[in-house]
């Protein structure tokens, strides 16, 4: 499990990348998205969202070792928490920043990063509305929480977003738990990232003259390769 040494490692390296990497608290309600996501999600494809390499022109990492160090880490707080999840989920906690001031929790920026875990399956977790039980109630809980999250609130009725904006630390761990263990009865069991491959890790020799892994944008032999 990730100890807070190692916590407190990842949090230190996303904050010295740009804006376009999601920092600690977005991340972890982006990982909480994906394991509890109706279908699966390749480790390539919603990393590359979580530091914003879709297409970009340069890469937030320099090298392929440091995005691989990166992804080494976030693949342990990915694991953290699922091993919370699946053995103690009445510990699971979301990691909601807290107003030193006044002690209000900001549950904002972590459902955020959530809610770019959900536009990954949109499809898919349209179709949990039609599970029934705590599963739509949740899901339904969730989506509504995105849209306010997100300002996207002009169809909900301001008391029911006065409620849900008081209420939702307390929700959000409980319809989070709910659907893990719905995910859980599928026929496909989350899986550690330990059993998928690594996206950087190239499966044949790298052209001199093709473009670098890491997501720059330049030629590999103006990027990695020239190291």
């Amino acid at each position: 499990m990730l100890d807070q040494s190692r916590r407190d490692q990842l949090e230190h390296i996303l904050l010295a990348l740009d804006d376009r990497a999601m920092v600690l608290e977005e991340l972890d309600g982006f990982i909480a998205g994906l394991l509890v996501c109706p279908e699966p999600v390749p480790i390539g494809e919603w990393f590359a969202v979580a530091f914003g390499m879709t297409g970009g022109p340069t890469s937030v990492f320099d090298t392929i070792d440091q995005a691989n160090r990166v992804l080494g880490l976030v693949a342990n707080y990915y694991d953290d928490v699922a091993l919370t999840l699946a053995r103690q989920p009445e510990s699971y906690r979301p990691l909601f920043p807290i107003d030193e001031r006044n002690g209000d929790v900001s549950w904002e920026l972590w459902m955020e990063g959530f809610a770019a875990a959900m536009d990954l399956r949109r499809g898919a977790w349209t179709k949990l509305l039609d599970v029934g039980g705590e599963v739509t109630a949740a899901t339904a809980g969730l989506f509504m929480l995105a849209d306010i999250a997100r300002e996207n609130r002009h169809e909900l009725p301001e008391d029911e977003v006065a409620r849900l904006t008081r209420q939702a630390p307390r929700l959000i761990p409980q319809w989070i738990v709910a659907l893990y263990r719905h995910r859980l009865n599928k026929p496909e069991p989350v899986r550690s990232l330990a059993d998928q491959p690594a996206p950087f890790v190239p499966g044949r020799k790298i052209g001199r003259n093709e473009p670098c892994p890491c997501g720059s944008g330049k030629k590999y032999k103006r990027c990695c390769g020239a190291n």
